[in-house]
């Protein structure tokens, strides 16, 4: 069963991400929602950030990820976002809504590290 109801920027939902191919994350795991509010009002489709957690790996945390403490998102693991693994899903892949990013400092990083991999430099306006 899908998730039915809105969808916003920010939103963390679980997501299946099956099927995938080369270095693509996959299985149901958390995405974060950063297209925006009017896109996801009316189109079938959202741009999101895989979330994966950091708990029980032996990997190094890269410069270009951000992590979010445990509980940030509405689990109980520390969250890496990834913003290099940039997807375009239908929202027949949302499972169910679990969470909302609402620190401002942590949207802030995200969009850094999504303007950085994407090779956009603003302005710093802030």
């Amino acid at each position: 069963m899908s998730w039915s109801g809105p969808v916003h920027r920010w939103d963390v939902f679980l997501a299946s991400l099956d099927p995938a191919t080369g270095t693509e994350l996959r299985n149901t795991r958390p995405v974060l929602v950063i297209s925006n509010d009017e896109y996801n009002r009316h189109f079938d489709d959202i741009t999101a950030l895989p979330v994966t957690s950091l708990e029980g790996k032996r990997r190094r945390v890269y410069s270009f990820e951000v992590v979010l403490p445990r509980g940030t998102i509405g689990t109980a693991y520390t969250s890496i976002v990834q913003p290099f693994q940039i997807r375009v899903l239908s929202k027949r892949r949302l499972v169910n809504w679990i969470g909302q990013i609402s620190d401002v400092d942590q949207r802030l990083a995200i969009e850094d590290e999504l303007l950085r991999h994407l090779g956009i430099e603003l302005e710093d306006t802030r």
